[in-house]
């Protein structure tokens, strides 16, 4: 067995790559690295050969070339006798709708695929990330910005960023470029170039052929050991952070935390809402309760003095409009706040006002009590009014907390007063006490809605 398939048997043992009897969806792009992936994984002596299926995405950027990616994977499936799954996208186009770069969009697919993927096959992934691979990711963070986390580049085992429930595996992540492309070719392992990969035009192919081959003439070869260990300290200092942050429960409060805790406390909840934590985003949050914050999504967030995260409500102005509708005559019609108010006299009492009995959108009242004309209007604050069958009166705003009537909601709602200004109606609550029909009513006052 090849020296490098031993090291790669004894690293899944030892950090127990793979456990039960799932299957391993090797995800193969064609390139060395998942073809030393594939492998290596097939080994018989490493005994998960029986367990893999290959799978491959076409991103449809490169033309013939990823056609014929596509058809050298399924050859080598075939050839090797391994299950082949494949799927493909216009990465391009959902990059276009998405807003996203084509990195990320292509990424995003990717996983998507491999996600449903696993879930219908109930398998694990294997990807063939590496050493090297590692390195690049800790200057492309560093170069846009990241903290402990983000620094401390992937993790051998860790969650599909696509779906939490998908389990990703790097089993060479320990592994440089080097040892791979040497065990490719004593192998005589087959394998497609992605020309791609010498386009500097990304980011991460201009780490790969630029800055740290000009770091390592300048200031020699354990650059990117260097970089490992740091990674490494970045990585037990997050998960440090992290635990500490996971047990807060409000004690000590948040303004006396650690600047790092409180930006981790923050973080979890935006994740957990839904929202990318930058760190501007969260130096916003973090640095002023009640400050009211838009994401990129649109919403705005803000965060209280007890350190909680939530979606900002944003409250409109109270509505001043007002109308007054005279009540002469048997009926009549009117329109105000997005209401057709119908009003109507009948003749009757109390039995009257039983035989029309109960229906949505409309209430009956003492027409004697609510006088020959009316106010419509929109709640303000400091209203309140004696509800029927209540003692004393009441505030809306109380009325309106009790009923979960959201806040946006309650400016818009109509109230009704009566010739003497008094509050007899309002919407999606009961009527006054004032204007309820009694054994001596004589005659009623409907109003519609």
């Amino acid at each position: 067995m090849h020296p490098l398939a031993e090291r790669v048997g004894e690293l899944i043992r030892a950090q127990n790559f793979f456990p039960g009897n799932c299957g391993i969806i090797v995800a193969v792009s064609g390139g060395i690295d998942s073809m030393a992936l594939l492998h290596l994984l097939a080994v018989p002596a490493i005994g998960l050969r029986e367990r893999l299926v290959i799978a491959h995405y076409k991103h449809q950027l490169r033309g013939v070339e990823s056609e014929d990616d596509a058809a050298f994977v399924a050859q080598i499936a075939n050839r090797l006798g391994f299950p082949f799954e494949s799927d493909a996208g216009d990465t391009r186009q959902f990059a276009d709708e998405t807003g996203a770069g084509i990195e990320a969009a292509a990424r995003e697919l990717r996983h998507s695929f491999f996600g449903r993927l696993a879930k219908r096959l109930k398998a694990v992934v294997a990807l063939a990330h590496h050493a090297d691979d590692q390195v690049e990711t800790f200057f492309l963070r560093l170069l846009r910005g990241a903290g402990d986390r983000g620094l401390a580049g992937m993790k051998p085992i860790a969650p599909s960023p696509t779906d939490p429930g998908v389990t990703l595996f790097r089993p060479l992540l320990g592994i440089r470029r080097d040892d791979i492309a040497a065990f490719v070719a004593e192998e005589g392992i087959e394998f497609r170039n992605d020309t791609t990969n010498k386009e500097t035009r990304f980011l991460r192919n201009r780490i790969r052929h630029k800055l740290l081959p000009r770091l390592t003439e300048q200031f020699g070869s354990s650059v990117s050991r260097q970089v490992l260990k740091t990674m490494q300290l970045a990585g037990d200092a997050a998960d440090c952070i992290d635990h500490l942050a996971a047990d807060w429960s409000g004690q000590p409060p948040f303004g006396q935390l650690s600047v790092a805790v409180q930006r981790q406390v923050l973080r979890r909840q935006l994740f957990g809402l839904g929202d990318e934590p930058t760190f501007d985003l969260v130096e916003s949050l973090r640095l002023k309760a009640g400050r009211i914050i838009e994401v990129s999504s649109g919403r705005r967030l803000q965060r209280n003095a007890a350190g909680k995260v939530d979606v900002a409500v944003e409250e409109p102005e109270f509505l001043l409009a007002k109308r007054e509708v005279s009540l002469s005559g048997k009926a009549g019609e009117t329109e105000f706040g997005g209401l057709k108010i119908q009003w109507e006299r009948l003749s009757g009492g109390f039995d009257k006002w039983r035989e029309l009995g109960q229906m949505n959108n409309r209430e009956v009242f003492n027409a004697a009590s609510i006088g020959q004309s009316i106010t419509l209007r929109h709640w303000q604050p400091g209203d309140r009014y004696k509800p029927i069958g209540q003692a004393g009166t009441t505030k809306l705003q109380d009325l309106f907390v009790n009923q979960k009537i959201p806040k946006p909601e309650r400016r818009g709602l109509v109230v009704a007063e009566d010739a003497n200004g008094q509050l007899f109606w309002v919407q999606k609550l009961r009527i006054a006490d004032s204007g309820k029909v009694t054994g001596s009513t004589r005659e009623l006052l409907l109003l519609s809605w």
